[in-house]
């Protein structure tokens, strides 16, 4: 009569269960290194907290450089509403005085905030009614776009229009291609911020979209926003309300259909003496802004980055507070003049370190693609199969230990129920 021996199967139980268990660690390491990265939606772990990058530059003032909030204010002003932003600044535009400041030369994501060094740099140079035929790179671009068609015809004017009132990421693209190409649209932007004294920015792209190493700083962008407001065709289009934009087509007659395109500035029509000038978000990026206004003779400016929630009611209130206070708030700092400074300056800053000219690869798209892969994949302390296989290796090192600890206990659990059994028979065999 076959016997039942319960050691043997939670034996084999356990040992199957340790070999795919082995197996699952190994081969999922093996197989899929780049799973692991995504853990975080089978155990949720909570968000890093955003950390400010330390500011290098005190250009405008040694105090600049601080990391807390900056004012100077008699008794009976009391501070100004700060907005929930990692960086931000109000600064009176006619005497270049910053009279309240947060974090100012920090470097942040700026989001189309940089198109202002695009329109600055590029828009001297065309001719508003010079033709541009769309292409299939501006038609196809991420992000926001105004609509521009491949094969299409638009004139500068615009394309200045799609590029400042609707945030398009396909006309910056456009102007870039005038400019003479990607290339050299940003080295024109870059010489731009040098002229500017804006140190603290680095332009990867003319769109804003974020790309690793593109960063401006509120400071900057208080410096491109007051130079932007100088340009009478520039600040014309930033208070621009609406603005017909051509659909496809190749004609540039009033017979070619357009669609309504409107301004993203919110403030423009709720805050009074609005001038300008320039909003931007990505998620990495968050909400940035930059806000002019006019009250009483006197132009004042505000800027924020990295703005959690929306960026015009906190744009808002600190122009309404720099209408009450602003003469009477003691300057932290000051908005340099264009061509003040040549160099950026800070502790153990002696020049600037400019950012090197993108190039254009001359290898294949294909090759460039393996490289990556190849690169993704490669031995190093960032690649997640490196941090998994210890884990499983020691798992199935356990596993193991145990299965083998436990064969002598099930061995002799064994042995006892077989002495049992033959005890229970040679007693059967006596009593018949």
């Amino acid at each position: 009569m076959p016997s039942y021996h319960p050691g043997r199967r939670v034996f084999r139980l356990l040992s199957a269960a340790a070999v795919v268990t082995g197996l699952t660690l190994g081969t999922g390491a093996l197989a899929y290194p780049a799973q692991a990265s995504t853990s975080a939606t089978v155990n949720p772990v909570k968000k890093k907290k955003f950390v400010v990058p330390p500011a290098k530059s005190w250009v405008g003032g040694q105090n600049l450089i601080s990391a807390r909030e900056l004012t100077d204010l008699p008794a009976g002003v009391p501070l100004p509403p700060a907005p929930k932003s990692a960086s931000w600044l109000v600064a009176d535009l006619d005497s270049r005085e910053i009279l309240a400041a947060k974090n100012v030369h920090s470097p942040l994501l700026p989001a189309s905030t940089l198109k202002l060094f695009t329109a600055l740099a590029i828009a001297p140079t065309l001719d508003p009614k010079q033709v541009y035929t769309g292409t299939t790179a501006d038609e196809n671009i991420d992000g926001t776009r105004v609509g521009i068609v491949a094969g299409s015809k638009y004139t500068v004017n615009d394309l200045l229009h799609g590029l400042i009132m609707v945030s398009g990421n396909d006309t910056a693209n456009a102007l870039g291609n005038l400019a003479g190409g990607q290339t050299a649209a940003i080295a024109m932007m870059r010489q731009e911020a040098q002229k500017l004294g804006a140190f603290d920015t680095v332009v990867r792209n003319t769109s804003g979209l974020d790309a690793k190493g593109q960063v401006s700083s509120a400071y900057d962008l208080a410096l491109a926003g007051s130079e932007a407001l100088k340009n009478p065709e520039l600040a014309k289009i930033m208070v621009t309300p609406t603005y017909s934009f051509p659909s496809r087509g190749k004609t540039l007659g009033a017979k070619r259909k357009h669609y309504q395109t409107q301004n993203h500035n919110r403030l423009l029509g709720y805050l009074p003496g609005m001038i300008g000038v320039k909003n931007g978000y990505t998620t990495h990026a968050l909400g940035t802004n930059v806000s002019a206004a006019t009250y009483q003779g006197h132009r004042y400016i505000v800027v924020l980055m990295h703005t959690e929630g929306t960026i015009y009611t906190p744009s808002g209130d600190l122009l309404k507070w720099a209408f009450k206070y602003g003469q009477k708030a003691n300057p932290v700092g000051t908005l340099v003049k264009p061509g003040e400074l040549t160099a950026m300056n800070g502790p153990g800053i002696l020049t600037p370190t400019p950012s090197p000219a993108p190039t254009l690869s001359a290898a294949k798209p294909g090759a460039q693609a393996a490289s990556a892969l190849s690169a993704s994949a490669s031995v190093s302390p960032e690649n997640p199969m490196i941090r998994f296989w210890p884990v499983a290796a020691v798992g199935v090192l356990l596993l193991g230990g145990v299965i083998f600890g436990l064969r002598p206990v099930l061995a002799g659990t064994r042995r006892a129920r077989m002495r049992k059994l033959k005890d229970r028979q040679r007693r059967s065999r006596h009593r018949y």
